[in-house]
């Protein structure tokens, strides 16, 4: 009897759909990621923008990735008007705001609102007697609080040198500020009407003269210098109209900014 022939070898045309199918699981895997890499939780966005726009210090504007325009919105706890902010236009950096934890945001933004509560409730009780439309004014949010004092009350026209009658006011004030751990800054503002004399060139020189002999004054009845900044503004952020001699001597004032601890904590350790 002769040898059996061995079967010959068939290829298996079908081995092509072993590496398609591959590729399709990897396509379809990317897609996904992709996807969810896209998708934005607005309320988290919503915590992430602000805790960015506080480190930047705006004035209480915030981003919504829900509305087309992207407006921001102010909102004031106490009811008071705030400054505006319609020429401002607020990009959130997304590479920096990608390192902040946003839950622990959330959690700082209730707390902050407590803790300012708090701080509203001790500066009534050491200069609410003063608080009246013609002298003080405690003005704010959630965010911080705004003590403003009208310039009279504190310097001589065109001067950066501290009335004697002021001196008791401000002591009562940083007595309760130095028991604090906000952050102060000393605002100055003035008028549109150029300076009149030899001892500053301009509004800018006078106003960030005056914020800083008020956080001086701050400074040595023991607030803490570390929390202390002083900032002059000149005439470039008016509340009133400078056309009147009435807005012109509202637009002369002193703000003492309190911010709170908790959020910048939240912006600082992110």
């Amino acid at each position: 009897m002769g040898r059996r022939k061995p079967p010959e070898s068939v290829d298996n045309q079908d081995r092509w759909l072993v590496s398609y199918a591959d590729f399709i699981t990897l396509l379809f895997a990317f897609f996904v990621v992709m996807y969810s890499t896209s998708a934005v939780d607005v309320g988290n966005f919503r915590v992430l923008s602000d805790s960015i726009v506080r480190a930047f210090g705006l004035p209480g504007v915030s981003y919504d990735p829900s509305r087309p325009d992207g407006d921001g919105a102010q909102s004031s706890r106490l009811g008071m008007p705030q400054l505006t902010a319609q020429s401002e236009q607020v990009r959130v950096p997304l590479q920096a705001a990608a390192n902040i934890d946003s839950t622990t945001a959330a959690l700082g933004d209730v707390k902050a609102e407590e803790e300012i509560a708090g701080v509203e409730m001790a500066l009534q009780s050491a200069i609410g007697d003063l608080v009246a439309p013609d002298r003080l004014a405690i003005t704010g949010n959630d965010k911080w609080l705004e003590i403003k004092i009208p310039a009279r009350l504190l310097f001589p026209s065109g001067s950066r040198s501290l009335l004697a009658s002021s001196i008791p006011m401000l002591r009562r004030l940083a007595e309760t500020l130095r028991a604090l751990p906000n952050e102060v800054v000393v605002q100055g503002h003035t008028d549109n009407q150029p300076i009149r004399n030899g001892q500053f060139p301009s509004n800018w020189e006078l106003s960030t003269a005056r914020a800083a002999a008020i956080a001086r004054v701050f400074e040595d009845e023991g607030v803490d210098p570390a929390k202390l900044s002083a900032v002059g503004f000149g005439p470039n952020r008016p509340i009133a109209d400078n056309e009147s001699d009435e807005g012109r001597t509202e637009n002369r004032r002193v703000v003492v900014l309190v911010r709170s601890a908790l959020l910048s904590q939240v912006v600082g350790d992110g």
